[in-house]
């Protein structure tokens, strides 16, 4: 299941990180695991810790910082040069993931009317496989909606855990993903300045 369960009193703040994961990824029911992908459930919690330590802080969560400021410019070049160095950053299987998921997003979705550099980014996705990265995604579509930052590194964080688990038949409870997710901020460089209630 591509949701967190919401029973439990981290419910409210796993939700408002959900909402906005949604509007970042509105492919999220079909995306399957992006770049965190377990090994199995039992290893579940250790293949998060690494993928934080060896994948999220060194490489998404700096892109995600130059994605954004793309997105802010309205550069589809930036945006794109930005895309590739993340997909060059990445571990080949977390860049294989990761490029699904986002192509996904941009390829069988019709963008929100107005928003033309999402449009520019789906034709450019379209023409090269190698384009379109979750990240990438969630940064345009997070300048789109005027989303802050913080809550976009905190929910990108959240789809990619809630994907992840539910990869390997775990459907997590909010306090698990919520526990996850405060272990994944406490790394140092990874998602400055976010907090769980900050969604």
């Amino acid at each position: 299941m591509s949701r967190p369960d919401l029973r439990s009193a981290e419910a409210p703040e796993i939700a408002a990180g959900w909402r906005v994961a949604e509007l970042c990824l509105p492919s999220h029911e079909s995306a399957g695991a992006a770049s965190f992908r377990p090994r199995g459930a039992e290893t579940l919690d250790a293949d998060w810790d690494a993928w934080v330590a060896e994948v999220f802080a060194p490489a998404i969560t700096l892109s995600l910082i130059s994605l954004r400021e793309a997105a802010e410019a309205q550069s589809v070049g930036a945006l794109l040069a930005a895309d590739a160095g993340l997909g060059a950053g990445l571990p080949a299987a977390a860049a294989a993931g990761s490029l699904a998921a986002g192509r996904r997003a941009l390829l069988d979705f019709v963008p929100p009317r107005g928003a033309r550099l999402l449009e520019r980014l789906r034709e450019a996705a379209a023409a090269n496989k190698a384009a379109g990265h979750m990240a990438t995604v969630f940064a345009v579509r997070a300048h789109i909606f005027h989303l802050p930052s913080v809550q976009v590194s905190g929910a990108l964080l959240l789809a990619e855990c809630v994907l992840g688990a539910g990869s390997v038949g775990v459907t997590l409870p909010a306090a698990r993903a919520a526990g996850m997710l405060r272990r994944a901020t406490a790394a140092p460089a990874c998602a400055p300045g976010w907090s769980l209630a900050a969604v």
